[in-house]
């Protein structure tokens, strides 16, 4: 007994002991740990701030893009018309058609393009050429002709610009790709106003407007350049097999890769579900609904025929209603900018629709609808509008129709199924280009040589009123082509029926054999009774549903 106490001192000592260095031990893994990990958070900090700051220069640089649109349309309503030189009102509009025509041939040529030398590759490529082809309008003494050749050029090679953008946005802003998708775009209407004011000032300052371009130029480069330089191959050739950089840590919503190739999971396609508004991914249909895109496209394609043809009368008309130029300039632009970007915030807000969910496309067809429709009505009344009444009226058209363009994108988007999104964009773009941008301009200055002012403004009036009335088209598509619709049962039931009562054989027995006797819907014996009876149920349900459906 003694031997084992003295032994129990010892042994309680080494224990402390080893307990001790076994506490050491693994505070000095959490300490490491920790430090890895303070490390590795610093490290997704600048990976962040990075990528934040690359996005930045490539709003710089698509803003710049757009301000050279602008630009050019508002080139192109300040042209004189002069019989000596032989140009008309058609001649200078045209300027505006020429750059959809590069646009046009340039956008089947780039999944192509990118898919044999790659995307970056082909986009810088096509940035160097567009800002050559840019500075080749401050040559001296261009003609009309020479500058259509130039903006189809231009056009030609900025057509890879989008869909570049749209890929590194599903790549490094991809939980944040809603926010950052709704800048870019934005971008659009503000840079094409800025240059359309600056434009016309310039003209009627009576400095050249040469100059216009010229800051497109530089600011295009300068911001390529940086793009370049800060960002590298890491952060701008997306063919390299990299780790994705997120902003945010938690998203709040969540997309779909804009790239068919990349991940679907959690990608719900049906009509219910637990998530929340904020948490719900995008729904997709289960088969294409070519009928509702269809209608939905062209009737989009309409909505922003009204909202650029605007650009191409408005100097004319309102100049002589009796508005001075600067305020019509001021004015137009500021209604141009601000009501469709009034407008898209309430239908990107969450509260009245949700674009992205395939379950609630009927109340977005239906929003769509009533906003369109608004806007046509204010747009046919504004030719017979009071001065006083005329500039708030075209605010209110500008800004319900603001409000079809984020709506329509999402049907659009997803009206086709997961696999088909890009072709659904690439048809939309093609649609809206081919139909409306290229001929419009082209067809208002034609119109205004040969009518007048007044007829070319409502003809661009009543392009509103085609949107509406596809929009309308689109809902009523959408309602009786559903399968669980009651009309659409009913007329399955009755072709059922129909096929049923028309194509009925009978066997009769007999001691020689069996024979087959075709009859159209009149039976004897026993045959007789059961189809009449079974007609009859089919009738009473075929009655009910069309009760229902009326």
């Amino acid at each position: 007994a003694r031997t084992v106490r003295c032994m129990a001192g010892p042994l309680r000592v080494a224990s402390t002991a080893g307990a001790a260095g076994g506490e050491a031990g693994k505070g000095a893994a959490q300490g490491d740990a920790m430090r890895a990990h303070l490390h590795e958070a610093g490290e997704d900090s600048r990976e962040r701030r990075r990528t934040q700051l690359v996005y930045v220069l490539f709003l710089i640089a698509y803003l710049s893009v757009q301000f050279g649109h602008g630009s050019n349309i508002g080139v192109a309503v300040s042209l004189p018309v002069t019989e000596s030189s032989g140009s008309s009102k058609a001649m200078n509009l045209a300027l505006g058609s020429w750059v959809m025509v590069g646009v046009c041939v340039g956008l089947p040529l780039t999944p192509w393009a990118c898919r044999t030398w790659g995307v970056f590759q082909v986009c810088s490529v096509c940035v160097l050429v567009d800002v050559v082809a840019i500075v080749m309008m401050l040559w001296p003494g261009i003609t009309l002709q020479q500058i259509y050749a130039v903006r189809f050029l231009v056009g030609f090679f900025e057509a890879p610009f989008l869909p570049y953008l749209q890929e590194w946005l599903a790549r490094f802003g991809k939980h944040t790709w809603n926010v950052w998708n709704t800048v870019l775009h934005a971008m659009v209407p503000l840079g094409e106003n800025i240059g359309y004011i600056i434009a016309q000032e310039l003209f009627a300052a009576g400095i050249s407007w040469k100059w216009a371009f010229a800051g497109q130029a530089f600011a295009l480069a300068l911001s390529a350049c940086l793009c370049y330089v800060y960002g590298g191959s890491r952060y701008l050739d997306l063919s390299n097999d990299m780790t994705q950089t997120f902003v945010d840590e938690e998203p709040t919503g969540a997309v779909v890769p804009r790239n068919v190739g990349d991940s679907m999971e959690g990608l719900d396609s049906s009509p219910g579900g637990d998530h929340e508004l904020g948490d719900a991914e995008v729904e997709y249909p289960v088969t294409e609904r070519w009928c509702v895109y269809w209608a939905t496209n062209a009737s989009l394609a309409a909505q922003l025929g009204f909202l650029s043809g605007s650009k191409y009368v408005i100097r004319d008309y309102a100049t002589r209603q009796g508005f001075s130029l600067h305020c019509t300039i001021f004015t137009f632009s500021a209604i141009a900018l601000i009501g469709p970007a009034l407008g898209g915030s309430i239908a990107m807000s969450g509260r009245c629709i949700r674009p992205d969910q395939w379950s609630q496309h009927k109340r977005t067809l239906a929003f769509l609808a009533f906003t369109s429709s608004v806007a046509a009505a204010v747009a046919v009344l504004l030719p017979y509008m009071p001065d006083f009444l005329f500039w708030p009226a075209l605010f209110v058209s500008f800004t319900a129709a603001g409000c079809v363009y984020p709506a329509a994108q999402g049907i659009i988007n997803i009206a086709l199924t997961a696999v088909r999104v890009i072709e659904a964009s690439v048809y939309q773009v093609q649609c809206n280009n081919i139909f409306f941008a290229m001929p419009m301009p082209y067809f208002i200055g034609k119109t205004m040589d040969t009518l007048g002012t007044r007829p070319s403004f409502i003809f661009v009036t009543s392009l509103q009123v085609i949107a509406a009335a596809g929009f309308v088209f689109a809902a009523l598509s959408a309602t009786f082509t559903e399968e669980r619709s009651a009309w659409h049962r009913l007329v399955h039931r009755m072709a059922e029926s129909d096929n049923q009562a028309s194509d009925v054989e009978m066997t009769n027995q007999n001691g020689e054999g069996s024979s087959w006797r075709r009859f159209d819907g009149v039976m004897g014996s026993d045959g007789e009774q059961a189809l009449d009876s079974q007609l009859t149920r089919e009738d009473q349900e075929s009655q009910s549903l069309l009760n229902q459906a009326k």
